[in-house]
């Protein structure tokens, strides 16, 4: 009885891993990952597309990690992180892109494994700029400050406004 195995699609385990991307293994997973950073690049209001972040991560600018199912390795979330170096030296891992379904079960995760990651990399700390709602996830832990909210004031926008309030 040597009948080929059916075509039966693996079962989610529930359980949740993260792994880092090396540019060389990007297109093995970036079809999966695109999903998701298309949602991050049409929030930054016209700073960056969906082909910016594949160019910065092809050209090893920044760097992809990806949260899974271990069942059936489904990608359910995407960090995207580069480095910062400021003139006085500080050196910062910078969180550019974070985006997934079901957060709650791996940001923690998620948060550690990055922190390591820049302590292995002799950084001073994380940094992001994101949605008000990414606060929920690091305001309890130990060190994270939320010093200001990053708000926008764009003039082509503004006129459009204008325009609109004079008719």
């Amino acid at each position: 009885m040597n009948e080929p195995a059916l075509n039966i699609p693996p079962e989610p385990s529930g359980e949740i891993e993260m792994s880092y991307i090396p540019s060389e293994k990007l297109t093995m997973v970036w079809d999966k990952a695109k999903k998701y950073l298309k949602k991050t690049a049409s929030r930054s209001n016209g700073r960056t597309r969906i082909e910016d972040i594949f160019h910065n991560l092809l050209n090893k600018n920044n760097d992809l990690w990806i949260v899974y199912d271990t069942g059936n390795l489904d990608i359910t979330g995407v960090m995207i992180t580069s480095f910062k170096d400021y003139p006085t030296g500080k050196k910062m891992l910078c969180i550019d892109h974070i985006t997934g379904n079901k957060m709650q079960d791996w940001a923690e995760v998620g948060i550690k494994m990055l922190t390591d990651f820049a302590r292995k990399n002799d950084c001073h700390g994380l940094e992001s700029v994101g949605r008000h709602g990414l606060w929920h996830w690091v305001k309890n832990k130990v060190g994270w400050k939320k010093p200001a909210t990053f708000y926008e004031y764009n003039f082509e926008e503004s006129d459009k406004c204008n325009q609109r309030h004079k008719e």
